[in-house]
């Protein structure tokens, strides 16, 4: 009888074995099994390129020149918390004016700051994703990373302020939707600072 059980025990095991081996390898194919992965490194560096420009204009003050590269349907989401509400392009020029009007001497730094060096600022892609399946190289949506620099025009007082914002792109490679993260408060206060 103990035989018999044992027996019957080992069969269990090596059909629960297989089964699992079996489901391992449809898993296995499944995550093998990915969208082509497409070079995006032209579309990257074209939509950087277009980013690195709008920087230039407020950092040249140009109004008009920053306008061009914003899509007139742009979605802007401020840094400023207030439920987070969607904004529009005349509502993103009347706040770029608002600082043109307020500080002189802008200035933009790329990148992360690290503590012997300032890393990468631009990203776009992932190298994981949520089920472990695919990884995304496009070039839709850019993550920049960097320091604003300026000298406010009523105190003299030069302020600076670590700056994060993602940028997507419509088709016409204008800038669709952009929201900005960065400390507003931060800024307040050093010009509120004697």
């Amino acid at each position: 009888m103990k035989n018999q059980l044992l027996i019957i025990v080992l069969a269990l095991l090596t059909f629960t074995a297989c089964k699992q081996a079996e489901t391992n390898e449809e898993a296995t194919t499944e995550v093998e099994v990915t969208e082509e992965i497409v070079d995006n490194t032209a579309t990257f560096e074209k939509r950087l390129g277009i980013l690195r420009a709008f920087i230039q204009g407020h950092a040249d003050e140009n109004l008009e020149a920053q306008a061009s590269y914003f899509a007139d349907t742009l979605k802007w989401s401020s840094p400023s918390y207030s439920e987070n509400p969607w904004q529009g392009k005349d509502e993103l020029m009347a706040v770029l004016k608002g600082y043109h009007d307020n500080f002189d001497n802008i200035t933009y730094t790329e990148g992360i700051v690290l503590p012997n060096n300032t890393g990468n600022g631009f990203f776009s892609g992932n190298a994981y994703s949520s089920d472990g399946t695919t990884v995304n190289n496009g070039a839709n949506a850019i993550r920049m990373y960097g320091t604003w620099n300026a000298t406010h025009v009523e105190s003299g007082k030069t302020v600076g302020v670590k700056f994060f914002s993602v940028a997507s792109f419509n088709d016409d490679d204008k800038i669709a939707m952009m929201t900005d993260y960065w400390n507003v408060d931060g800024l307040a206060s050093q010009l509120a600072e004697e």
